[in-house]
């Protein structure tokens, strides 16, 4: 498994979002993200069916559920977290402890530290 920084643009990008409309601008100013950074990012979690998109004025994105119903391991099988390296464990460790910890826990964590 290999976690990148596309994992972390990914889910800074899901916390940015909500039931309304966020254009890519938007998000990449609560991010840090880049426009074309946040964009490969949206494709993939569009297809994963995580967001939904609208285009023309007043486009943006929008969640397709609750940051109560997304997981870190639906992130993951977003973005992806193949490598062909063998592994030690640790990785794969990763995986088992986060997979099923909802984005509004992270959300919340996030918001005690600022």
């Amino acid at each position: 498994m290999r976690i990148s920084s596309t994992h972390d643009v990914a889910l800074a990008f899901l916390l940015a979002l909500s039931s309304q409309k966020t254009s890519i601008a938007k998000a990449a100013s609560i991010t840090g993200a880049s426009t074309d950074h946040l964009e490969k990012v949206a494709r993939k979690l569009r297809d994963a069916g995580l967001i939904s998109s609208y285009h023309g004025y007043g486009g943006g994105y929008v969640l397709n559920r609750p940051h109560s119903q997304i997981t870190v391991g639906d992130i993951f099988s977003a973005i992806g977290t193949e490598t062909k390296r063998r592994g030690y464990g640790l990785f794969d460790e990763i995986h088992q402890r986060l997979k099923n910890v909802a984005l509004s826990e992270l959300a919340e964590k996030t918001a005690c530290t600022e």
